[in-house]
């Protein structure tokens, strides 16, 4: 993938898939402290529920989001012949 016309559609590719990716976790990061206080009358395991939420459920999600880009963008590197064998 030496010349450019080759590879703009791969870091086309490549950015959309990053700023996707990065749309739920950011979301979630900034509308989660005006959710938490509707759920966080509400107990689990005597913990309050927005808690529980914030710290487990960002977490998770964003590591659901790391592991969906890294398959994702594998996808992409096979389609362009970038991939590493190894």
């Amino acid at each position: 993938m030496a010349d450019i016309a080759q590879r703009k559609p791969y870091w086309r590719q490549t950015k959309l898939l990053m700023l996707t990716s990065l749309v739920l976790p950011c979301v979630l990061l900034v509308g989660l402290p005006y959710w938490i206080g509707r759920v966080g009358s509400y107990f689990l395991a005597g913990l309050p529920l927005g808690y529980l939420l914030a710290v487990h459920g960002v977490v998770i999600v964003t590591i659901a989001a790391a592991a969906r880009f890294a398959a994702v963008q594998e996808r992409i590197d096979r389609w362009h012949g970038t991939h590493e064998d190894g």
